[in-house]
């Protein structure tokens, strides 16, 4: 073996390569062949990192602004993967080049002047990406199949990884569809479960509440089920904010709250209590803890604190929900006092860590309420701006 390396300093860096091919290998499998809760540890490394650089940076700009800065994160996050997956790669099979250069490979005259690791790094790029210029050549046999491993692994690693990239498209696609039906049937202001329910409500019934909730729960299993196979969507910040999945659970919560709250149990038996109701607000609790998990949140809020916190700052919430259900003709559990202690007590079991969940995605609390329209806030912002 030629070469200026000691024979352990030559079987270090084979071992510092193999180390480097496996982390790649195990990354590929966990993050793009294996369904999981948690993607391969240079991607969740990546995404978390860029994620929390992104929501720093933006911290101060006006809403509309970071809502588009970090919209552009996401997509930023697909080719900076396949990036450091092939740099991976790379010097990992570079590392195992590095001993046998130069004697081992022959160097064409113009790549001759550069220090032993560039050549390394070189031929180990040239390789892994199939171009093989054919300026540095190894010439022992074990280093050329080690050169056909390479090739052959560059060859598989890029449309592997390309072809996840296509199925986040697809999980996207699907989450920006379902929170779009979800926003036709409730809207987007802090009323949006009561405008829901009087759409809903017919000469004093409600109507077809049984296959909006099923169709809910069932477009948000499917959004959790992407989610959990492709962890990075959930960096993928819409702009508007009812596009997102912290807002979609927002609402579908928030139906089950007020639903079991306000309307008359006698009047609605079926309706307050419906097996497809509880079946989209535990499809929603369910979501909403996975999402905690994935992005590393397991503290949970004090529910007491909550609900005294929720007694100062829902009055408003609280009395356009009751008069858009009295517009409609919803009757109204005859006593209102015990009507609000369930609606706080049903809020109290997710509020605080939706709250958490929200800001950790970039959204504040009261847009993604519907407390503050969205468009006003950004109209604020830039009053504030020209100021």
């Amino acid at each position: 073996m030629g070469g200026p390396l000691s024979s352990l300093y030559a079987a270090l860096a084979c071992l510092i390569g193999c180390a480097l091919l496996f982390l790649a290998a195990y990354e590929v499998y966990a993050t793009v062949l294996h369904a999981r809760a948690r993607a391969g540890p240079l991607a969740e490394t990546l995404s978390r990192l860029a994620w929390r650089v992104a929501l720093a940076a933006t911290g101060r700009l006006p809403r509309e602004r970071r809502h588009r800065a970090l919209n552009r994160v996401g997509p930023l996050l697909l080719p900076t993967l396949l990036a450091a997956l092939m740099g991976v790669l790379s010097l990992g099979f570079a590392c195992i080049y590095l001993p046998w250069m130069p004697d081992g490979f022959r160097v064409d005259e113009g790549a001759q002047d550069a220090p032993a690791w560039l050549q390394a790094i070189y031929f180990s790029g040239v390789t892994v990406t199939t171009l093989g210029y054919g300026d540095i050549v190894p010439r022992v046999t074990l280093m050329r199949l080690v050169a056909l491993a390479e090739a052959g692994t560059g060859f598989v690693a890029i449309p592997l990884t390309v072809a996840y990239f296509l199925t986040v498209n697809g999980a996207l696609e699907r989450r920006r569809a379902a929170a779009l039906a979800l926003f036709h049937e409730a809207g987007r202001g802090p009323d949006a479960a009561a405008a829901l329910l009087a759409r809903r409500h017919r000469n004093g019934e409600f109507v077809g509440l049984d296959d909006v909730f099923a169709e809910a729960a069932r477009a948000l299993q499917a959004v959790l089920e992407s989610q959990v196979e492709h962890p990075v969507t959930q960096y993928f910040h819409p702009v508007e904010v009812h596009d997102g999945l912290p807002r979609m659970l927002f609402v579908a919560l928030e139906i089950g709250a007020v639903l079991r709250a306000f309307p008359d149990p006698d009047r609605y038996p079926e309706a307050c209590d419906h097996p497809t109701l509880t079946a989209l607000e535990e499809t929603a609790l369910h979501a909403l803890g996975e999402v905690a998990v994935s992005i590393g949140l397991r503290r949970r809020a004090s529910p007491a604190r909550t609900v005294n916190v929720e007694r100062n700052d829902l009055a408003d919430r609280i009395a356009r929900t009751r008069a858009r259900l009295a517009k409609a003709g919803i009757a109204e559990r005859p006593d209102a006092a015990v009507a609000i202690r369930a609606y706080l007590e049903h809020r109290s079991r997710w509020e605080g860590d939706l709250k958490i969940v929200a800001s950790s995605l970039g959204y504040d609390w009261d847009e993604l309420t519907g407390d503050q329209d969205p468009r006003a806030a950004a109209e604020a912002d830039r009053m504030r701006e020209d100021a």
